[in-house]
């Protein structure tokens, strides 16, 4: 085609595209040539296509560069066609039984709301839950959770995750009572207080003031007088329940009401004495002191009109506290606290690993010890906010264990249930951990069992792991559970299958390992099955990884 016939069809070509003139008659002479021209043009920017591809130093194999894709892609030696493509997965069943027919059995909800924990078991979407977050939303009327599952199987490094959360959101979590260390490692990477409580590392004073006390001196300065008698009574207060706590461990029953009377006068002479003030609280050792010495005051409350009645009514008294200096629980309970817990740091951990665990009830009293020391400092960061002296803080307590405190003796928990009663009020969420329900009906007493079970009925959510059928069972009857979620439930609870030799280099995984059902509600709503991811800095850190002292083991199985 001669050069001005090519600039003829270049301006016509033009004037069809912008609707100036019509395209020739089909079968003319001019539309034949104008056919022709555009066939041309077509092959030549193909070719100016491939030339670009090609200085590009981009190889193409197989394939042409004029090639185009078909309805099942590209044709030819190693294009990858698609002969076959499937279809929709499709369900069928009569007209009787299809009303209303949900494949979705379990549920699919998977807020992305708080931090993030893992996927959706089902679907695989992302979730995201922490008590906080999830009571800010409205989906939980409470900020607490109760977690149980088997051993093994992942419930700390749930809980660790939900902290970092916690610390990202610039919340203060607090693991009152860590006794397998496991949360450690998480403080110390976000930078926060360890307390290491135990014989020979560190003490904690029953009749210390905590941080509630030791603001009491500011408050005083700042004016706050009705502020000050508030704290003063709270401390007092828990000073009191503490050493009758420690008092009916000891025992394996509750002391006598006037006993506890007769604590709470001797405290409050305690303080109207020069030798004590907040910044330097009592001991038992002058508690004791006061009790053995018998002031008229009181004599005159106990009805002791001699010393030999004086002596006959707090002898018992006397003996139950002297034992908790050198008893059972070693010296733990025979100075002042070692280090209190400061609520300015980024996250608390009271280590009591290294205490012995051969004896229940010491280790209860420890904990308990720990658990008011927690709650106490968190009403003092609170009264401080509303005296204007602070930041308003919002915290994350953690007790883990719990059954090991429930069980060891009658009336305990009783002592605990006041202490969870107002974690909302308090502006703490709460995360109690057991292993299972089983913990909770072998109670002593039945009153005991009821008080328990509303530990579940209370809590904002319900996380079980894997779990057997006779803890299904108990389950049930607080919270209700569709055939699926029951079934997931309680496969999680097996092991991994035997092999009949070891794989070098891998080891095999429980298939519960890390899933866990989420129940936001107790009216029989769909729960969210969740699978636990780690990210990568948390493998890095070997957060997570509570078989330390197995490695050298698990390296010699590798090797052989």
């Amino acid at each position: 085609m001669s050069a001005q016939n090519a600039t003829d069809f270049d301006r016509l070509h033009a004037d069809i595209e912008a609707g100036v003139t019509t395209r020739p008659s089909w079968w003319s002479r001019e539309g034949r040539q104008y056919r022709r021209w555009v066939k041309e043009e077509r092959k030549r920017a193909r070719e100016d296509d491939a030339q670009a591809l090609f200085s590009t130093g981009v190889e193409v194999r197989g394939e042409s560069a004029f090639n185009r894709p078909g309805q099942q892609g590209f044709r030819g030696r190693t294009a990858g066609t698609q002969r076959v493509i499937s279809g929709p997965q499709e369900w069928q069943t009569t007209t009787n039984f299809g009303a209303g027919f949900n494949p979705n059995v379990v549920g699919a909800p998977a807020p992305m709301i708080g931090t993030p924990l893992g996927v959706h078991v089902t679907t695989g979407a992302e979730i995201g839950c922490d008590p906080l977050a999830w009571f800010r939303e409205g989906i939980i009327a409470n900020p607490s959770c109760f977690v149980l599952s088997l051993p093994g199987l992942g419930k700390s490094t749930l809980i660790r995750k939900m902290l970092m959360g916690a610390v990202a959101q610039k919340q203060v979590p607090i693991i009152a009572g860590d006794i397998k260390g496991e949360y450690v490692g998480f403080v110390h990477q976000v930078g926060g207080d360890v307390i290491t409580i135990g014989h020979g590392l560190g003490s904690i004073n029953p009749l210390d003031v905590g941080a509630l006390g030791r603001i009491i001196p500011e408050l005083e300065d700042k004016g706050h007088t009705e502020l000050v008698e508030r704290a003063k009574e709270q401390v007092h207060g828990r000073q009191v329940t503490m050493v009758q706590t420690l008092i009916s461990l000891g025992r394996g029953s509750q002391p006598a009401d006037y006993e506890v009377m007769l604590i709470s006068a001797a405290l409050r002479e305690l303080y109207e004495s020069e030798d004590v003030d907040w910044l330097n609280p009592p001991v038992l050792a002058d508690l004791i002191a006061v009790l053995e010495q018998g002031t008229p005051a009181l004599q005159a409350k106990a009805r002791a009109r001699t010393p030999e009645a004086w002596d006959r009514r707090v002898d018992d008294l006397v003996l139950s506290l002297n034992s908790l200096l050198d008893g059972q629980t070693g010296q733990i309970f025979s100075g002042q606290t070692t280090k209190p817990i400061n609520v300015d740091a980024t996250a608390v951990c009271i280590d009591v690993s290294a205490i012995d665990r051969g004896d229940a009830a010491m280790k209860a009293a420890v904990m308990m010890a720990c658990w008011s020391n927690a709650f106490g400092a968190v009403e003092a960061a609170h009264l401080l906010a509303d005296a204007g002296l602070g930041p308003q803080r919002l915290f994350s307590v953690v007790l883990d264990e719990m059954w090991q405190v429930l069980s060891s003796a009658p009336g305990m928990v009783g002592q605990v249930d006041a202490l969870t009663r107002l974690n909302r009020k308090e502006g703490a969420a709460l995360a109690m951990v057991t292993h299972t329900f089983h913990d909770l009906e072998a109670l002593p007493t039945e009153e005991d069992r009821k008080t328990a079970m509303g530990f579940i009925e209370r809590a904002g959510m319900v996380i079980c792991g894997g779990l057997p059928n006779s803890e299904l069972d108990i389950l049930s009857s607080r919270l209700s559970f569709t055939p699926a979620e029951g079934h997931m439930i309680t496969s999680w609870s097996t092991g991994a299958p035997p092999k009949r030799a070891r794989t070098r280099g891998a080891r095999a995984t429980p298939p519960g390992r890390g899933r866990f059902m989420i129940k936001p509600s107790k009216d029989g709503s769909p729960g969210i099955p969740l699978q636990t991811v780690l990210m990568p800095t948390e493998v890095q850190h070997r957060l997570h990884d509570t078989n330390v002292r197995f490695e050298g083991f698990f390296e010699q199985g590798e090797q052989q």
